[in-house]
C-alpha cells in the first residue's frame, strides 16, 4: 500500500509504480522534482519560493478566508482539486484552520498539502505544519514531501537543517536524492565533508545516481554503509553492473 507520500507525489505527476529496489530512493529524487514543477504549472508562479507577510498567496487571495475555506474542503475530494489548492497558499493561522476542519481520514494528505504551500513563509513554518498530520507515518511523509519541495529551493539549507537533528533521516535522504538529481558534484562535497553523520538512508540515495555516472565513488559510498547486510547487497548490485 503507498503510503500518502506517494499517493500525493503520484496524483500530481501520474507516477506509476517504481522497481522495488531503491523504492524509496528514486521515488524522493524522480517525484521529488513534481512537487513544484506541478505547483508551478498549476499556480502559474515561476517557483515556489519564500517570501513575506501577505505577498503571493496565488489565484485564492481574490476570494475571502471563508470562500477559500469552502472550495480548499470541497476540492480534497476532487480528481483535480490539486489545482485549486495549489493556488491558495495560506498564512499558518488560516492553515491551521483548514487543517482544524478537515476529517480524520483527511488529515495527513491535507496538512502536507498545506505544509508544502506554507514554504511561502518558511520552511520551518512549512516542517511545523508538517508535524501536524496525525500519526508517525503521516508526520513522516509531510515532512519527507516538505524536504524534496525545500530541496528544489535551497538544497544545502534544507541538508543542514535536518541533519542538526529536527527531523528523522528519511527527510535528509528525500533532500540528499532531489539533490543529487541538480547537482551531484556539490551534494557528493557536502556529504564527504559530514563524514559519519551522515546515516545509511541519505548515503544510499547518493548512491544510487552515483551507479550510473560514477561506478567506483558508488562503491566507496558502499563500503562506508554502517548496516552490514545493506553494505553486501548494495557492493553486489554495484558490481553486477545494474
Amino acid at each position: 500500500m503507498k503510503t500518502l507520500f506517494t499517493h500525493l507525489l503520484a496524483a500530481m505527476a501520474g507516477v506509476a509504480a517504481w522497481s522495488q529496489w531503491g523504492q524509496g530512493m528514486e521515488e524522493m529524487r524522480g517525484c521529488g522534482q513534481a512537487v513544484v514543477t506541478v505547483h508551478r504549472v498549476v499556480a502559474g508562479v515561476p517557483r515556489v519560493k519564500p517570501v513575506s507577510g501577505k505577498v503571493g498567496r496565488g489565484a485564492g487571495e481574490a476570494l475571502e478566508a471563508g470562500e477559500r475555506k469552502e472550495a480548499w474542503l470541497a476540492s480534497l475530494g476532487e480528481a483535480g482539486g490539486w489545482e485549486l489548492r495549489a493556488g491558495m497558499m495560506v498564512g499558518w493561522e488560516e492553515a491551521q484552520e483548514l487543517l482544524g476542519a478537515v476529517g480524520p481520514e483527511q488529515r495527513g494528505l491535507a496538512a502536507m498539502e498545506l505544509a508544502i504551500g506554507l514554504l511561502h513563509e518558511s520552511p520551518e513554518t512549512a516542517m511545523a505544519m508538517a508535524g501536524l498530520a496525525g500519526d508517525e507515518g503521516a508526520v513522516g511523509d509531510a515532512r519527507r514531501a516538505v524536504s524534496v519541495a525545500w530541496a528544489q529551493l535551497d538544497p544545502r539549507a534544507a541538508a543542514e537543517w535536518i541533519l542538526s537533528g529536527n527531523v528523522g533521516a528519511g527527510c535528509l535522504a528525500a533532500v540528499v536524492g532531489t539533490w543529487a538529481g541538480s547537482d551531484l558534484e556539490s551534494v557528493s562535497a557536502w556529504m564527504a565533508g559530514h563524514g559519519a553523520a551522515i546515516p545509511d538512508e541519505a548515503r544510499l540515495a547518493l548512491i544510487e545516481p552515483l551507479i550510473e555516472v560514477e561506478p567506483d565513488s558508488a562503491r566507496g559510498w558502499a563500503e562506508s554503509l554502517d548496516d552490514a547486510e545493506i553494505r553486501r547487497l548494495t557492493i553486489g548490485r554495484i558490481e553486477a553492473g545494474f
